[in-house]
């Protein structure tokens, strides 16, 4: 009998025990994935950036802006795949001109969509990726720039901002 009651004791700190490290660590887990997903998206546009750089290089013309998809003419030879946002799944990031629109002018950066200003998770990896371009310090709150597209409006060389719609993550060529 006492063998039940202390294994009934055993399961009830156990469960008291998840519990407790649920609350403490929760947050903590939450702020890791927006960080990976922050990655994620610097990672895809400094390997676009990357093979735009390489492309200017070895074709000796500048790159035209595009939206960077499956179709792109820099897959297979400077870009091994289209970059996939990792918020969205899919296939929308950009490759801007000085005004910051897709055109046939050479392209001057790279902006990823991450979501609308109403999102959280969007603003979360903004704010992620704001701390890991050292746009804001780590113990700074996230800081709304309403910026435009125009890579010349960007302060470091990638980041992230918000325009008054949407969250941008960014890399200049």
């Amino acid at each position: 009998m006492s063998n039940v009651l202390i294994g009934i004791i055993g399961v009830i700190l156990f469960i008291g025990l998840a519990l407790a490290g649920a609350l403490l660590l929760g947050d903590d887990f939450k702020s890791a994935n927006n960080d990976t997903k922050a990655a994620s998206v610097v990672q895809a546009l400094t390997q676009t950036v990357n093979a735009v750089t390489m492309h200017n290089i070895k074709t000796g013309a500048p790159r035209s802006g595009e939206a960077v998809g499956t179709s792109t003419t820099l897959i297979p030879r400077f870009l091994k795949a289209a970059p996939l946002n990792p918020l969205t799944d899919t296939y929308n990031l950009q490759l801007v001109d000085s005004a910051g629109a897709v055109s046939a002018n050479p392209a001057t950066g790279a902006v990823m969509l991450l979501g609308a200003i109403a999102n959280n998770e969007a603003r979360a990896v903004c704010d992620s990726i704001q701390r890991q371009s050292g746009q804001i310090a780590a113990t700074d709150a996230y800081q709304a720039t309403n910026r435009s597209l125009a890579p010349s409006s960007w302060p470091t060389n990638y980041g992230c901002f918000n325009t008054t719609t949407n969250y941008y993550g960014y890399h200049k060529i």
